[in-house]
């Protein structure tokens, strides 16, 4: 066999292999690369796994509708929108809050303690520790609000009942996928 033949035959299959490699090369570009991005004023549509440092799952959108917000706006924590800011549609991520970035370190000041007579009374009666209650209270501005608070002790003279966020003092962990990005002006896709 004629080794110029070989040698032309084996040029062109390396020159068809560059090819191939250069149209995967720009494909993966495309879909790694391309798209929209998080940023501010967007509306990502999100699903997401959050946990402790031990793997209990606190929260989740498996078998739920997916998380959506408008990027911006305070909806989320502070921390985990920058964490995700930058992400492209289909992309996936793990992202790390320290509490003193999430729901802030638990604070002892936030625990206060209430005559039992203002919070044991009718469908609250029978009460324990641990349970979770809202109460009422006045903002700044005369509104009323009403925030969870955990019943962290009854003793005699009161119920002592704690304001910190239930998340409060936690690492939170987050598997994150980012399933569409609108941006205003595009509206969203048909479903």
């Amino acid at each position: 066999m004629d080794t110029s033949a070989v040698s032309s035959y084996n040029f062109m299959v390396m020159k068809n292999i560059f090819k191939l490699l250069a149209c995967l090369a720009l494909v993966f570009t495309v879909t790694a690369c391309g798209g929209p991005k998080v940023e501010s004023g967007v509306v990502v549509k999100l699903e997401y796994e959050g946990t402790f440092d031990d793997g209990t799952v606190f929260d989740t959108t498996k078998g739920k509708q997916p998380f959506a917000f408008l990027v911006g706006s305070g909806q989320v924590l502070p921390a985990f929108e920058k964490a995700i800011t930058n992400m492209r549609q289909g992309s996936s991520k793990k992202v790390k809050l320290k509490a003193a970035d999430a729901y802030g370190v638990h604070d002892p000041k936030k625990q206060v303690e209430l005559p039992k007579e203002k919070v044991l009374v009718g469908a609250n009666a029978n009460l324990k520790e641990g349970a979770t209650i809202f109460v009422t209270r006045t903002l700044p501005d005369g509104r009323t609000a009403q925030a969870p608070v955990k019943i962290a002790k009854i003793t005699d003279k009161g119920v002592i009942v704690d304001y910190n966020h239930p998340l409060a003092g936690k690492d939170l962990n987050f598997q994150v996928k980012i399933l569409e990005i609108v941006s205003p002006e595009q509206p969203a896709a048909a479903k």
